[in-house]
């Protein structure tokens, strides 16, 4: 049993729990944060078991044949009130009835594993019964005939987590059905208010999907010949031949974090860096990569250095633009920019027309970071230079602001709607400004100010004729710190929101 604050545990081998009431787990963890790491699990009824609160980390570890056989014990199962729970660089196998992955925290960050049923008699291979915030990036789903039955991830079928956003994002993952019956790669409770993101997965064999019409799927591959290198033995690589080669689409972020995998699993417990080769490849692994420097039990080791990025292009949204209308300044990079990401000077040659921070982020991962803006009111057609610079490269684009038609004019606000409700250091958000009337042929000038640094926006934006609302879009330095931030959104009168920022964990 784990009750203390922070615990870790390396190097053992769990096996034969049991007690009276069928629960009797490998490792019971009552409360605190726990690592565990470089660990084997194996004919338990529950392989791991709790989780109360704080955060836990499992990676580099194995687990088989757990589970009285009931259905109500598992493999993993992290109970509810746990605030995150990370799963990498392991391998659930071969459950006895139950599930291979089973978690009711809040947060679940489920990357680069191989999940396999085999000839086990398990459940779904993952299961994240009341919702919350679930990335499942990178990972090996496989079932067939023997398993209870079809689903293979399922979410949010128990109650919805109130202390977070429900969410499910979906990303370059390999779900495998031998089932003659087919499966249900994935399914979604009804109610879950916000649409799952199904982004790059390889869907291989006979099955369906359960989830709502709102969902975003893209780049994903369900049909052809998948050119798996050996799938008699779970080895789901692909070849050259493979439907999955170049079909990926760039997977975006989810709620803050970036989607874009950035490691694969390599057999047994251990990952390697993915980078694409070519166009991104769709599944849990990219055609080509050279699985060397491989990240394997002890403590995690970040990926080999690549060389700097450097500044490729700069250019905007539009040429041309109105008085207090919208323009997004976009950077481009040579490669992802690594840890910590890399930040790119701007500057204007007429701030009062188009006013750019000092400089702009492109988060880790990423080769692009756009940063929305308005144009300020112009009395007579005039161009302004933007430039870029990192390092010895300079980039420049132009944009001419016009005169608009009719000066704009003040009109009483009716208010202001964030979205998300909290955000993330480095990530983006938007605020819905909204009217008690439509706005006169002239347009509404609306004037916004951020009491801190961190938090850049418009300094003003004009809603058009004829509307009644407008849409701001902002960011969040990755620096910024844990805390709140008051805005200010003035016209006739003002209104001021807050905007929670959340620290990255």
């Amino acid at each position: 049993m784990v009750a203390g604050d922070n615990t870790v545990i390396e190097n053992i081998e769990f096996s034969g729990a049991k007690v009276p009431d069928r629960n009797g787990a490998g490792i019971r963890i009552d409360k605190g944060n726990v690592v565990v790491r470089n660990c084997v699990f194996h004919h338990n009824e529950n392989g791991i078991l709790g989780g109360a609160y704080g955060r836990i980390l499992i990676e580099h570890s194995e687990f088989y044949d757990n589970g009285y056989g009931d259905g109500q014990s598992h493999n993993i199962y992290i109970t509810s009130g746990a605030a995150e729970f990370t799963l990498r660089y392991s391998a659930s196998r071969r459950a006895r009835v139950g599930r291979l992955v089973k978690s009711r925290a809040a947060v679940n960050y489920i990357l680069y594993n191989r999940l396999t049923q085999e000839d086990g008699s398990g459940s779904y291979e993952i299961d994240l019964p009341n919702g919350g915030l679930g990335y499942v990036i990178g990972n090996v789903l496989q079932q067939g005939d023997t398993t209870q039955n079809r689903g293979m991830l399922s979410y949010g079928f128990e109650g919805l987590q109130t202390s977070v956003p429900n969410q499910l994002f979906v990303v370059n993952n390999t779900f495998v059905s031998t089932r003659a019956a087919g499966a249900t790669f994935i399914q979604a409770a009804a109610g879950v208010p916000l649409p799952p993101v199904v982004r790059n997965n390889i869907f291989s064999g006979n099955g369906s999907f359960t989830l709502p019409a709102t969902a975003q799927m893209a780049g994903n591959v369900n049909s052809g010949d998948m050119g798996f290198l050996n799938p008699a033995q779970y080895d789901y690589r692909i070849s050259h031949l493979s439907a999955a080669l170049n079909a990926g689409v760039d997977p975006g972020t989810g709620a803050g974090f970036a989607l874009r995998p950035v490691m694969q699993y390599l057999h047994p417990l251990c990952a390697v860096p993915r980078y694409d080769v070519g166009p991104m490849d769709a599944g849990a692994f990219e055609y080509g990569v050279i699985e060397a420097s491989p990240v394997c039990a002890g403590p995690p080791q970040p990926p080999p250095p690549s060389p700097a990025p450097e500044l490729s292009a700069l250019t905007a949204s539009s040429a041309k633009v109105a008085s207090g209308g919208p323009v997004a300044l976009t950077v481009a990079l040579s490669a992802p920019a690594p840890s910590g990401g890399t930040a790119v000077s701007l500057s204007s040659s007429a701030p009062g027309l188009i006013a750019v921070p000092q400089s702009i982020v492109v988060p880790a991962g990423s080769q692009t970071a756009t940063l929305p803006l308005a144009a300020g009111l112009a009395a007579a057609e005039t161009r302004v230079l933007i430039s870029a610079s990192l390092g010895r490269n300079t980039s420049q684009t132009t944009v001419t602001v016009a005169p608009a038609s009719g000066q704009p004019v003040l009109a009483n606000l009716a208010g202001v709607v964030r979205s998300p409700l909290q955000v993330r250091p480095g990530a983006d958000f938007t605020l819905s400004v909204q009217l008690q009337q439509a706005a006169p042929p002239a347009g509404v000038l609306v004037r916004l100010r951020a009491f801190s640094a961190a938090v850049k926006l418009p300094s003003s934006v004009v809603i058009p004729a004829g509307a009644s609302s407008a849409k701001v879009a902002g960011t969040v330095d990755a620096s910024a710190p844990a805390g709140s931030v008051a805005i200010e959104v003035a016209s006739a009168n003002s209104i001021n929101v807050s905007l929670p920022i959340r620290a990255v964990r």
